[in-house]
């Protein structure tokens, strides 16, 4: 064999073997699958995140739906995904934000149902039921209610033994198609690593013009652009100032409006309302006397009120149809 066609041969096989390498070192955007995309920073960790963490993970933004991701892929076990959302998740709130909480379900409930006839008995599906709030309220209004989530946090309220309970992951739940009125995911998609495919399945089980309410994070909000200002006049600008894969509430991916437009048009889902919203009188559950009360005051009420006036508030709520 001539020599010229040996180094030819080698020099193919060290290219192949390096793109494999950078295959395995980077992860495709889980949500269009294009593999560029825009480094971002790394993830803040906190006490727990960091005895898990086995290699260095990047904050990336994809260059062509723009959502917001972790390469590479998060590698933590069932177990250790269990340990991060333990009950002490859901601890830290005030009876104010609690009944705040309950204000904002009753006013989004209204709204389901002012899109699907009163006559019917709504069959609802909660997906990531928490605490289950949504299932309690659910059941005071007549509702055939199902909760699922990887696990049980519920209040005991939420263990009647009219609510259907599931401790599952979603994508692996058997679920009849055109089953459920009205598929709820507030503060879900951010938590997933297969956002769309959470989708899809909703849609399936989805009946025809049912609803699908959707509540995620809008990461173009005005308050990161503040939080990015910050880290860097700190000295920590190499942190992240978009999702917190490592630190709570541990967003795995981010959405803004384009990612969230191109994920609606994958899925055959066509948008009944939407609103840029925030939550601007939150620290008022917090006493005078702490001063995060004060700085909530001072320095980040202008700033959401500011977002709201331009269009990039905190947080997306969107109803959904399958039609």
């Amino acid at each position: 064999m001539p020599l010229f066609f040996c180094l030819y041969k080698a020099r193919i096989l060290l290219k192949f073997q390096f793109f494999k390498v950078n295959i395995k070192m980077k992860s495709y955007c889980p949500l269009c699958n294009n593999f560029e995309s825009q480094k971002i920073g790394i993830g803040k960790t906190n006490s727990v995140s960091i005895k898990l963490i086995d290699k260095e993970y990047e904050v990336v933004k994809c260059k062509n739906c723009q959502l917001y991701y972790v390469t590479p892929e998060i590698s933590f076990t069932e177990n250790q995904w269990t340990e991060l959302y333990n009950s002490e998740y859901f601890n830290n709130q005030s009876d104010w934000l609690i009944k705040k909480r309950a204000q904002e379900l009753t006013k989004r409930l209204d709204k389901v149902s002012s899109f699907i006839p009163s006559s019917k008995k709504i069959k609802l599906l909660d997906i990531g039921t928490g605490e289950g709030n949504l299932l309690i309220e659910g059941l005071k209004r007549g509702w055939e209610v199902t909760g699922i989530d990887i696990v049980d946090n519920r209040l005991t309220l939420a263990k009647n033994p009219e609510i259907n309970f599931i401790k599952a992951k979603f994508l692996e739940q058997d679920l009849p198609e055109n089953t459920f009125d009205l598929i709820y995911l507030d503060s879900v998609l951010e938590h997933v690593l297969q956002p769309k495919e959470y989708l899809l399945k909703a849609r399936r089980v989805l009946k025809n013009g049912g609803i699908i309410y959707i509540g995620v994070p809008n990461e173009d909000c005005l308050f990161n652009d503040i939080r990015k200002f910050i880290f860097y006049f700190i000295g920590r600008k190499r942190i992240s100032s978009k999702i917190k894969p490592f630190d709570s509430p541990y967003h795995v991916v981010g959405f803004n409006n384009n990612s969230l437009n191109f994920l609606f048009l994958n899925t055959n889902l066509k948008i009944k309302y939407l609103k840029n919203v925030g939550r601007k009188f939150e620290f008022l559950s917090s006493s005078p006397l702490n001063k995060s009360f004060w700085i909530s005051l001072f320095f980040l009420l202008p700033i959401e009120f500011l977002g709201k006036w331009i269009g990039r508030d905190l947080y997306y709520e969107i109803y959904l149809t399958k039609e």
